[in-house]
């Protein structure tokens, strides 16, 4: 996108978003991607799962797989300590088979405001999980395929 000019009449002119930071760099999703924010968890172990299934948490008496997105895409698996924190997105499913995932982060997430003019799309291949990769005001973020990451998932718990 060049330019406002280039904008539908119904398109926001910002989007309320969050910089997910991870070990290796930031995941930008929609604050309404967001369901909460909660302190790190040791998750309970998953058989036989791929190393980016960290396993799974209870959260509001849901069982959620814990996502490495590091390493879903193909990077090493950051230390995990107290003081990361997990987050907790909507998939948006239309299904609702799997409502809910959650990402293991490095931090606490920030709040920031996304318009056209800030995000930037970047050349680059996508791993698995990643949609795109962008600069937001200068930035390097990723955009997380969230319906990717639910099939690989929902793949790796049909075959329990």
């Amino acid at each position: 996108m060049s330019g406002v000019e280039a904008l539908p009449v119904d398109t926001p002119r910002e989007v309320s978003s969050l910089l997910l930071p991870l070990h290796d760099g930031q995941l930008l999703v929609p604050v309404d991607t967001l369901a909460e924010v909660i302190g790190a968890q040791t998750p309970v172990s998953a058989f036989d799962a791929p190393a980016w299934y960290l396993g799974e948490l209870t959260w509001r008496e849901q069982q959620l797989p814990l996502i490495s997105f590091e390493v879903l895409r193909g990077g090493p698996l950051a230390a995990m300590n107290s003081n990361g924190r997990v987050a907790v997105l909507n998939t948006g499913s239309a299904q609702q088979q799997l409502p809910f995932i959650a990402l293991w982060l490095r931090g606490t997430p920030r709040l920031v405001r996304v318009t056209p003019e800030e995000l930037a799309p970047r050349e680059q291949d996508c791993q698995q999980g990643e949609l795109m990769h962008a600069a937001l005001s200068g930035e390097v973020v990723v955009i997380p395929d969230l319906a990717e990451i639910e099939r690989a998932c929902l793949e790796y718990r049909s075959r329990q």
